[in-house]
């Protein structure tokens, strides 16, 4: 895909307890030229996007579903109910160890 085809700059906030998986999906947003930020904890996540409520708001949340302390689901209600931002949850389910299926949910 095309990287000049994205909105350049767009200002991403990327959840995931895995690290790995929060290195790749910030790998693969920057590819596209957006402006990633990333956490590992829904708290801290919550904590930012109320901090940035009135000023330099990120445009987009992807937030994995499995979490310690918060999940991803209670995190897409808080930004729901606070917050006019869309998000993207994912989660990992895998049917068998070889067989991966990446599940998007929209806000």
């Amino acid at each position: 895909m095309d990287p000049g085809k994205f909105p350049a700059g767009m200002r991403v906030l990327a959840v995931d307890d895995d690290r790995v998986s929060l290195m790749i999906l910030e790998k693969q947003l920057k590819h596209c030229n957006y402006n990633v930020t990333t956490v590992t904890d829904a708290k801290t996540a919550l904590d930012m996007l109320r901090e940035r409520k009135d000023a330099d708001q990120f445009e987009l949340v992807i937030s994995d579903v499995v979490m310690p302390d918060m999940d991803g689901f209670k995190l897409l209600e808080l930004i729901g109910l606070e917050m006019d931002i869309p998000v993207i949850s994912k989660a990992l389910v895998a049917k068998t160890p070889c067989l991966p299926f990446l599940c998007m949910a929209f806000l």
